[in-house]
């Protein structure tokens, strides 16, 4: 068991949920292993750094201080590691890398490592066909230093373990005597009804542009196919803050084309709650993008956030996600650059209501069987048990 006076934190690289704020990726990854570590009866609380809220807050104004959210303290970026030491004996678990300039060694307080996310190539697709070398340096050394820092491992999907192994190596850890277990993206499910009661089809698109994600000419191929009758499209898809323009993005002509056509209804960015009530009222969900080596181990959140609502999806063949997908028959996996393929996915999703409510059905129960944090943080509770 969990040692019950002993306190657990997870440090989070953005906003939560509950602080009245939209909230992507890693935000959302912190929210769900509190979630699942506080179901499984661990004394849980989430650290935000409070100049990161802060900063966010400004964009919705300064005259009103932004809501505080349970078991989520605000903590300066400096005082992390003061404030670790003051609740020893402690746990801390660390995002990636982003604060480990903030920690160091400390008596009575372990780490661990969270290995959520690509960095390495997030930065090396992030910038074009540029090369970042000095911006790659400098992530390099402070994955290692986390790397030395911690004295366990999850990793967010099996299919990213050999490549954290290899990082693993490269900070001269022992993989053979260390922790590592695979903890799947969770949050908390969200749907409400029986599947596919209304005629026609809703669509939906949604979710941060990321700067590493090209979608390709699959939008042209859902375009041609918005003119059905009872056919609609729900678009929400906003820039995220943490870095370009959406004027310099590769998909950018056709995502304001599509965004225009008379059968969309666009929309702005929700907070979590918000948004999960929007999923849970679409049918499908459209979430594809081209190749790259960044895409191919990531575990797309925004997918994961559509299948814990019950919506089955739309999703290339190659990521974290399309295992669960294929396994449960919880919705389409096409090649974003075959477009007879998906033309015929299109197809299928608007002239066969039952095709729709069977995969449905299926994403709920992936939902239920991998994605509920009470269940998907299982492996981190027995981590927890090692330390």
């Amino acid at each position: 068991m969990v040692d019950a006076g002993r306190q657990v934190f997870v440090i989070s690289n953005d906003v939560v949920p509950g602080l009245g704020m939209p909230v992507a990726a890693p935000g959302l990854r912190a929210f769900g292993l509190a979630e699942g570590l506080r179901a499984n009866g661990v004394a849980i609380k989430t650290l935000v750094t409070r100049g990161f809220v802060e900063r966010q807050w400004t964009r919705f104004g300064r005259s009103i201080p932004h809501p505080t959210a349970p078991d989520t303290e605000i903590v300066g970026a400096n005082s992390l590691a003061r404030y670790l030491k003051a609740h020893a004996p402690t746990v801390a678990i660390l995002i990636n890398s982003n604060q480990v300039d903030h920690l160091r060694p400390m008596e009575g307080v372990r780490y661990i490592l969270d290995f959520f996310a690509p960095k390495m190539l997030e930065e090396l697709y992030h910038h074009g066909e540029g090369y970042p070398g000095e911006d790659l340096k400098r992530l390099r050394e402070r994955k290692l230093r986390a790397i030395k820092l911690a004295d366990a491992f999850i990793c967010n999907g099996r299919k990213k373990v050999p490549y954290f192994l290899a990082w693993m190596l490269q900070a001269d850890r022992d993989v053979r005597s260390l922790p590592l277990d695979v903890v799947c993206m969770c949050v908390p499910l969200s749907w409400s009804g029986e599947p596919g009661g209304a005629e026609g089809v809703r669509l939906a698109v949604a979710g941060y542009l990321q700067p590493w994600s090209t979608l390709g000419d699959w939008v042209e191929v859902l375009e041609r196919r918005l003119d059905r009758p009872g056919v609609r499209l729900d678009f929400l898809v906003p820039w995220h803050w943490g870095g370009g323009t959406r004027r310099s993005h590769a998909s950018r002509g056709a995502l304001d084309r599509i965004s225009r056509h008379p059968s969309v209804t666009n929309y702005a960015t929700m907070n979590f709650a918000e948004f999960q009530r929007f999923l849970s009222t679409v049918d499908v969900t459209i979430d594809l993008f081209q190749h790259n080596l960044e895409r191919e181990y990531a575990m797309v959140t925004r997918s994961v956030v559509s299948l814990a609502c019950g919506v089955p999806i739309v999703h290339p063949p190659f990521t974290e996600v399309s295992p669960m997908i294929a396994e449960y028959d919880a919705g389409w996996l096409v090649d974003p650059l075959d477009s007879r393929a998906l033309g015929v996915v299109l197809d299928e999703i608007i002239e066969d209501r039952g095709a729709v409510r069977r995969k449905t059905k299926n994403a709920r129960t992936l939902a239920t069987d991998i994605l509920d944090p009470a269940e998907a943080v299982k492996p981190l509770v027995k981590v927890l048990e090692t330390l």
